[in-house]
């Protein structure tokens, strides 16, 4: 099976993507239902430890590269990141970075910001460039909202991500068409489709 078909499969069981801002939560992420994991914080001298423990525990991991403390932006990184934490992929708004994540064979979500109309066609046309495994669409809650704009030009699925905090806000974006929401709320991460 394929990396994205693998998270895609993994969002099949569980929506909720924990987003980890702290360290000090992975217990929490490894104890709860989530099956992918974006680590959004850290540095260059804690991320493979965080990585290697979430994937020890069959955890779908992938790094919000751009938010991790003295970690170079570039193919370097990506490559440092693969083979030394063992990732399974990056989230990032950065074109380049999706592309060298690509030569790794790695899963890439490019971050799109939905906060008005330039931001969201600015961010249609850097797709178009980058051609990511997964669109993320930040705030999550402008899902509904941007879903079928997004879909007339692109068939890549959709990640919110930003501003979701209840269990009602994810059944409405998961309705509007997402496959996963990427959130830090621990009072989602043990989310069930039948809540």
């Amino acid at each position: 099976m394929l990396p994205k078909e693998m998270m895609l499969a993994a969002l099949l069981e569980c929506p909720i993507i924990a987003s980890l801002q702290k360290p000090a939560l992975v217990p929490d992420v490894i104890a709860s239902n989530v099956r992918v994991v974006m680590v959004s914080s850290g540095n260059i001298l804690n991320i493979v430890d965080i990585c290697k423990e979430l994937r020890k525990h069959n955890k779908f991991v992938l790094v919000h590269i751009d938010l991790i403390h003295g970690m170079g932006r570039d193919k370097f990184a990506i490559r440092y990141l693969k083979e030394k934490a063992g990732i399974d992929g990056i989230v990032t708004p950065n074109g380049q970075l999706i592309a060298s994540s690509q030569k790794e064979g790695l899963v890439t979500a490019q971050r799109l910001f939905a906060h008005d109309t330039p931001s969201v066609t600015s961010g249609l046309n850097a797709v178009s460039h980058s051609n990511p495994d997964f669109i993320e669409i930040m705030p999550g809650l402008a899902v509904p909202e941007v879903y079928e704009l997004i879909r007339r030009h692109f068939q890549q699925p959709i990640i919110a991500a930003g501003l979701v905090k209840k269990h009602k806000d994810v059944k409405q974006i998961l309705k509007a068409g997402a496959v996963g929401i990427d959130t830090s709320n621990q009072n989602l991460w043990n989310y069930s489709m039948t809540t």
